[in-house]
């Protein structure tokens, strides 16, 4: 951290550590065969607050940006798709995320590299393999299986948790009348938070033919032009790679931390070239939400 001397007081505090597999920490991951950047080494990013620079200063005064294992709360703002993909779990933005418009999970993806192609594939087949072991609980054996690949101790127990959940909610029959009444069909309430965070508040005023097609954003950085594709749920691709949040689209494209993705990245609507924010400032009120 430029300016920074770096934690020194808590190197022998055991608390302070966390196991890190070589390429989170130190590089080395791949996408598609494109190098992932430097991993996180000695990156510590703040969410919010304020920086310890001395013993004598109050470490719960930063909100660090990086998702946390043992830190309450963190775990649950991950999960997985069915491809193995690692992503943000449902659980609402905070007002911290909000007001900075970035998503504390996608920007731990992207600087811990968890979704390398080599742990994508393997996460994706360990889920294969729990789905099929949960549709044969009957046969012999079949469970205590299940049991070791989603124990703590098991590599990718994460993913293999959720594929479990995903396909015991699958077997599970819901009926529908008793569910809460949500919004009508084919709309969705605007998350005040989520809207400085991502765009899928901001679909329903972009033409859905377009987003079919997959709408340009272009941004420059260091007198280099990127392109990214927008798509219909809202995804931002680089590359095939979809990420959720146009910061951390941003940032990954240019392999720079300190980029406003809402700020970087244009689109171009009849005929009218616009930021991101410029675009979002049309539809919703110009300031974070206090």
């Amino acid at each position: 951290m430029r300016g920074h001397q770096g934690y020194w007081w808590l190197a022998y505090e055991v608390s302070n550590y966390r196991i890190a597999c070589k390429h989170c920490n130190s590089g080395g991951a791949r996408f598609n065969g494109v190098p992932e950047g430097r991993a996180k080494g000695s990156q510590f990013p703040l969410l919010a607050g304020t920086r310890a620079r001395h013993p004598r200063d109050d470490l719960n005064l930063e909100q660090p940006l990086l998702l946390d294992p043992a830190r309450r709360g963190d775990p649950n703002l991950l999960g997985f798709d069915t491809s193995g993909y690692a992503r943000r779990s449902d659980v609402p933005y905070s007002q911290a995320e909000a007001n900075i418009g970035v998503c504390r999970a996608e920007e731990t993806i992207r600087i811990l590299a968890l979704n390398d192609s080599r742990i994508i594939a393997q996460r994706s087949h360990l889920m294969r393999e729990v789905t099929v072991l949960a549709r044969l609980l009957d046969a012999p054996g079949a469970q205590q299986l299940i049991d070791e690949k989603v124990g703590p101790q098991a590599q990718w127990s994460s993913a293999a948790a959720t594929a479990l959940a995903l396909q015991r909610a699958c077997d599970q029959q819901i009926d529908v009348s008793t569910q809460p009444a949500t919004v009508p069909a084919g709309t969705s309430a605007i998350d005040q938070a989520r809207s400085y965070v991502d765009l899928r508040d901001l679909l329903r005023y972009l033409d859905p033919d377009d987003l079919e097609a997959g709408i340009t954003l272009t941004g420059q950085h260091n007198k280099k032009v990127h392109h990214a594709v927008l798509d219909t749920d809202g995804w931002i691709s680089i590359g095939k790679r979809p990420w959720r949040t146009p910061t951390t689209a941003a940032r990954a494209a240019t392999g720079s931390s300190k980029i406003d993705g809402w700020e970087f990245w244009r689109l171009t609507i009849d005929g009218l070239e616009q930021t991101l924010a410029n675009f979002r400032a049309k539809h919703f009120p110009p300031a974070a939400p206090a």
